[in-house]
């Protein structure tokens, strides 16, 4: 009886197995996906090579200063008296703006207009006595001694009176000193003092600054490593530049190069610059610190990659470029960056994709196949080739993956 039960349970089992084989789908191999012997191909985001004409550029931190700025100096020390201005508030030139203490030059003025009254007076004398004894000179009828006294005295009178005028003059100026006015016409910064301060002459501190309004400068240094690229533009004709505030990569203003000094400063080996903006904008304002682009011509038929295609390596820069559906490594020379883009040399061909993004297993040699640019797309979002979005250049961009 037993040994029936063990021969049907073995039966059993053979049935189930034969039935296991004959209708369960056996499990598929797994196919590793980036190439190899009959591996899938890996679907990647590529970008063509371009052949085209790239801008030369410089970047250069610069700061925004008023075309025409005037800062007020007392040339006179004294007690401010009065304070005619607000700050904010549009002036005139000639226009009073602070007046300091001037009572004691006031009395000088008047002791001086005195003491000149006085040579005056002494010279007109002088003047009539000569004009008395000049018809009894001729005959004989004084000595010549008495008549060229005479004219001495009147010289002398002239004398006194030319000095005592000077005097004046000078009394007048020091109490001039004491109004200060507008040299220009702008709108008032903020005012350093108040009445019955003391102002001291040339103080280091202006009591306020007059900022013409229209027109501002950049001002900049270039170094002298790229002072040969900006000569040849020079010598080209006009050079224009690009201002953006450093906040944001926003353009700002645009304006032209005005001003290259004579030499080249000793102590930061630098040549300093200044470009003149057309329209400003109200949001520039003088002592702010923006980025500047210098625009020195095109550079014409060059390849051209977007940035997120240059991997590093040890031996140097390359790119992976999709050759016969496979992708290939290729090394290339980085020559020079602008925005997102950069200027490559050596190996690549117009036209050749490039990846954009790297997958992390991706091995030089595996199969690969171009993704499909969805409908509308004309690029791969996030490359910005062809704009002239400024940012300051950069070294090559970091590898994601390593040969």
């Amino acid at each position: 009886m037993k040994l029936r039960i063990v021969l049907v349970l073995i039966v059993m089992a053979l049935i189930a197995g034969v039935y296991y084989r004959t209708h369960e789908k056996p499990a598929p191999t797994e196919v590793r996906r980036g190439g190899g012997a009959g591996g899938g191909a890996l679907v990647v985001r590529t970008l063509p090579v371009a052949l085209r004409d790239l801008p030369r550029v410089l970047d250069l931190p610069g700061t925004v200063e008023a075309t025409k700025q005037v800062a007020i100096v007392a040339q006179k020390s004294g007690v401010l008296q009065q304070q005619r201005v607000q700050e904010g508030q549009m002036v005139n030139a000639g226009d009073l703006l602070f007046t300091l203490d001037a009572r004691p030059l006031r009395a000088e003025i008047d002791k001086s207009r005195a003491a000149l009254a006085g040579v005056q007076a002494a010279e007109r004398e002088a003047g009539r006595l000569v004009a008395q004894l000049a018809p009894l000179n001729a005959p004989g009828y004084i000595s010549r001694k008495e008549f060229a006294d005479a004219q001495l005295a009147q010289e002398a009178a002239r004398a006194n009176a030319s000095a005592a005028r000077a005097t004046l003059q000078a009394a007048q100026l020091e109490w001039n000193n004491t109004q200060l006015r507008a040299p220009i016409g702008g709108r008032v910064g903020r005012i350093n003092v108040q009445p019955g301060s003391l102002v001291q002459a040339n103080a280091a501190t202006p009591l306020t600054t007059i900022i013409a309004p229209g027109a501002l400068d950049v001002r900049a240094s270039v170094a002298q490593t790229d002072w040969p690229q900006l000569a040849a533009a020079r010598a080209r004709g006009k050079v224009f530049a690009e201002v953006y505030g450093n906040a944001s990569n926003t353009l700002s203003a645009r304006g032209e190069l005005v001003f290259v000094d004579n030499l080249i400063d000793p102590t930061t080996g630098s040549v300093s610059i200044k470009v003149r903006l057309s329209a400003p904008p109200i949001s520039l304002l003088p002592g702010q610190g923006v980025r500047m682009r210098l625009l020195l011509g095109d550079e014409a038929g060059v390849l051209v990659i977007p940035d997120a295609a240059l991997q590093q390596a040890q031996e140097g820069s390359f790119v992976y470029v999709v050759r016969a559906g496979k992708a290939m490594l290729q090394r290339v020379t980085a020559v020079r960056t602008l925005d997102d883009n950069v200027v490559v040399a050596g190996g690549l061909v117009a036209g050749e994709p490039v990846l954009i993004e790297v997958p992390q297993r991706l091995k030089a040699g595996d199969k690969v196949k171009l993704e499909t640019p969805k409908s509308g797309q004309s690029r791969i979002p996030g490359n910005r080739s062809g704009t002239h979005k400024a940012r300051p250049a950069r070294a090559d961009h970091a590898p994601g993956a390593q040969p």
